[in-house]
């Protein structure tokens, strides 16, 4: 039976449109809960998913499901939201913005919404949906005081978002074609206790925990069930190793010494089940039997949530997934979607998971919390020191190191600026040899391939280019950094003048570490403040061109290069723009020093993406 069945046969009470969540039943948030908090990118997402999920003519009936709703019904028949408020704030949003959009009908008149201690925000929303058509945009602005500012804001942004599409159309299948999951808990739920529980593990109800739940009921021995529900959980918490999510006496059966996965199949597991009488087969199941363990020994703590994975639950899922189903898209927006596609068998899949998520834990980078200093970014490959109280790296043999690696996955992850997609990723878990020569060289390829050096010019360029191009730069550095630190004129040596430029700044490149940056920059302005002319190939090229942030993009974007120099000259977020810094010629940045850089990195380029087989 296809998951879409299983989905309606299983949940058929529980589906619910948005318009009929929003004309019906009364929804309290209650006094615990946080504050609303959506901003700009979580609203555009939603609304651009929902807008993008549908064709703009409606040929077939489709349903997006937009997350859940978990409520515990009150006395007076009101649902109090434990889970998903964030969702009803802004869907209740929409509709006040819809229902003031010019010819637009069948929207909901009134708000089903109610905060608890919050009078603020109950008289700014209750009043804008009395407000007349003609005074909506001003009541906006006039009814805001303290307290409701996120709101007015996210009006704004809703707005903003919808001015540029077929607003017919999205108000239609908003309406009727969004779902959202109800989930009601047992009368019997602490609700304290579930509630901390949300809030400790940050993680809400998602489309995960729905696959989940289906899968289950496609699973009809009882054993396997438990064996399932207990395998999914351990690879569902992404903040530390997989390994540290079972109980000790688990761990024993499934994990040698060294943290490798003993089965080779789903059937060679063997797990305590600690006597569960209730099989998680349902949504509300889950809910119910939903906890998190709090005695862990103190040197489990130690480890436990010390570090960031670089991809979420949902999109490992997809990961696993397409490693044998590669039509699979990587974009969760699509989860259930892609599971109801390919059906996949549960056993099967549960053994991938694990198997999968060992290795990941093993070969992926993953972030240190135990610093929050943004500047440091201390990703690494670590594995799990069986003693509880290290880590040890993964690579540590002797003469061997694992920098080159880290940094191109690290580099890999930061220039997709969403961290949606990482095909990257996919490519790796495929891989069979992890000894680290090979490995690296993998990636390597896996990097080499994506970077395009036909297409080198803005605005066309990729971000990926342009963190390739710093890539390479440090790996000039670091294969020849004894000749860096001694360096004497080598005329020969076509890479030359790039390495006398990094030996005067081989501190800066010695420290230098990949962050996220999303702005490509020209250090001559586009918009020349000076009198001086550059030509359009050589403005636009990569002899002008840089990666930065956006904050210092906005912070110099009118400045010409020497101020730029003097406020950016030992600031190291790309070292392609240090090795700029250093073309400058008599303080000077124009059309002959941006050629001749231009002309090293197309020489750094053809070094490196020429030769066939590069030796690590």
């Amino acid at each position: 039976m296809k998951l879409q069945n299983l989905l309606v046969n299983n949940m058929e009470n529980k589906a619910k449109n948005i318009k009929n969540i929003l004309a019906n039943d009364h929804y309290i948030i209650p006094r615990y809960q946080r504050n609303y908090t959506w901003g700009k990118a979580e609203i555009t997402q939603l609304i651009k998913d929902i807008y993008d999920f549908f064709p703009l003519e409606n040929s077939e009936e489709k349903s997006y499901y937009i997350g859940s709703l978990v409520c515990f019904k009150r006395e007076n028949d009101s649902f109090e939201l434990i889970d998903g408020q964030q969702r009803h704030t802004t869907i209740t949003l929409i509709n006040l913005v819809l229902k003031n959009w010019e010819n637009i009908k069948n929207t909901i008149p009134l708000p089903n919404l109610k905060f608890d201690s919050r009078k603020k925000v109950q008289n700014y929303i209750e009043n804008l949906y009395k407000a007349e058509k003609i005074n909506f945009q001003r009541q906006i602005e006039e009814l805001s005081i303290s307290g409701t500012e996120n709101f007015k804001v996210a009006i704004e942004h809703i707005q903003e978002e919808l001015r540029n599409k077929n607003i017919q159309i999205f108000a239609n299948n908003f309406y009727e074609n969004v779902l959202l999951f109800r989930v009601e808990v047992p009368e019997d739920t602490d609700l304290n206790h579930y509630f901390e529980i949300m809030n400790n593990r940050g993680e809400q109800l998602e489309k995960h925990e729905i696959i989940k739940a289906l899968l289950l009921g496609k699973t009809s021995d009882i054993k396997n069930q438990a064996k399932f529900s207990e395998i999914w959980d351990a690879c569902a918490d992404m903040t530390n190793y997989v390994f540290l999510n079972f109980e000790t006496k688990n761990r024993e059966k499934l994990f040698t010494k060294d943290c490798e996965l003993i089965a080779k199949k789903f059937e060679e597991i063997s797990i305590d089940e600690n006597n569960n009488e209730h099989i998680e087969s349902s949504l509300a199941d889950i809910i119910k039997n939903h906890k998190i363990d709090t005695d862990f020994p103190e040197e489990i703590k130690y480890i436990k949530d010390k570090y960031k994975s670089l991809i979420d639950f949902p999109n490992f899922l997809l990961q696993v997934l397409k490693i044998k189903n590669v039509e699979v898209s990587l974009d969760d927006k699509k989860l259930l979607e892609q599971f109801s596609d390919i059906n996949p068998d549960p056993i099967e899949f549960i053994f991938d998971l694990l198997k999968y998520r060992v290795l990941f834990d093993k070969f992926i980078i993953k972030q240190d919390l135990a610093d929050a200093d943004e500047s440091k970014q201390n990703w690494g490959i670590k594995k799990l020191n069986t003693d509880f109280e290290t880590n040890v790296k993964t690579f540590s043999q002797p003469n061997k190191n694992d920098d080159e690696l880290v940094k191109l996955q690290v580099m890999l992850y930061y220039s997709d600026s969403t961290n949606t997609y990482n095909n990257w990723l996919q490519e790796i878990l495929k891989n069979t040899d992890f000894e680290i020569d090979k490995y690296t060289n993998k990636v390597w390829n896996i990097a080499k391939d994506k970077f395009k050096k036909e297409n080198l010019s803005y605005p066309n360029i990729s971000i990926f280019n342009l963190y390739f191009i710093d890539f390479l730069l440090w790996k000039l550095y670091s294969e020849d950094i004894k000749g860096i630190e001694t360096y004497v004129d080598d005329n020969t040596n076509k890479v030359n003048n790039l390495k006398k430029k990094i030996f005067y700044r081989r501190g800066l490149f010695y420290s230098f570490k990949f962050r996220q940056l999303n702005s490509k920059e020209h250090l001559a302005a586009q918009s020349n403040p000076s009198s001086i002319i550059i030509p359009s190939d050589e403005l636009n090229g990569i002899g002008n061109l840089c990666l930065i942030s956006t904050s210092q993009n906005s912070a110099g974007n009118k400045e010409n290069p020497s101020d730029k120099k003097k406020r950016f000259k030992n600031d190291m977020s790309s070292l392609k723009r240090l090795i700029m810094f250093e073309s400058y010629e008599n303080d000077k940045w124009e059309a002959e020093q941006i050629f001749k850089h231009k002309k090293e990195i197309e020489i750094l380029i053809d070094k490196y993406t020429s030769t066939e087989n590069i030796k690590f």
